[in-house]
């Protein structure tokens, strides 16, 4: 788990020094991401017009959906392609996150799932992303929309779904 978390903020720390070569070459944005379960705060640095490297620190299950509630830091990869309009681009992406869950521990048995006591585990995953975004042209602020799946790999390999739709809004800064 040492090592995980070591790799994560390598990851993490590496998108933090590309901050001065991407306000060279493009931007750094900033903003918040809301989810149907919780948010967090992102920030996409642009290290070329098409490539870009996000970061998210992501609060899940607030909303008391059952699966409990998490908290991940997530660094992705992301390939943006701009439409006719420059104004708007499509991205996808994928990357990795890594946190904390705290969960019941699911059950099955006579057919049927129960759930037995909290449970608080280190996760670590991979994500995909794909998204649609729009930056406004006479200011600095972006808006986007994105679908963000994510498998944790740790213990129990799962499909991880706390934080996977997100609406993102964020202010450029050159």
């Amino acid at each position: 788990m040492k090592k995980v978390i070591l790799t994560l903020a390598g990851i993490i720390a590496l998108a933090f020094t590309h901050t001065d070569a991407s306000a060279q070459n493009g931007s750094v944005a900033l903003g918040l991401r809301a989810t149907p379960d919780g948010g967090g705060f992102t920030a996409k640095f642009f290290t070329t017009p098409n490539w870009v490297i996000e970061t998210q620190l992501n609060a899940g299950g607030l909303m008391g959906n059952g699966r409990g509630e998490s908290f991940n830091a997530v660094a992705l990869l992301e390939y943006h392609i701009y439409m006719p309009d420059p104004s708007w681009q499509i991205f996808f992406g994928m990357g990795m996150h890594g946190g904390v869950w705290d969960h019941n521990s699911r059950m099955y048995s006579g057919g049927d799932y129960y759930y037995t006591n909290r449970n608080t585990e280190g996760i670590f995953g991979f994500d995909g992303i794909g998204g649609v975004a729009y930056k406004f042209k006479k200011i600095p602020l972006s808006l986007s929309a994105d679908m963000k799946p994510a498998v944790n790999v740790v213990e129990d390999p799962r499909f991880f779904s706390h934080n996977m739709f997100g609406i993102s809004a964020r202010f450029h800064i050159n």
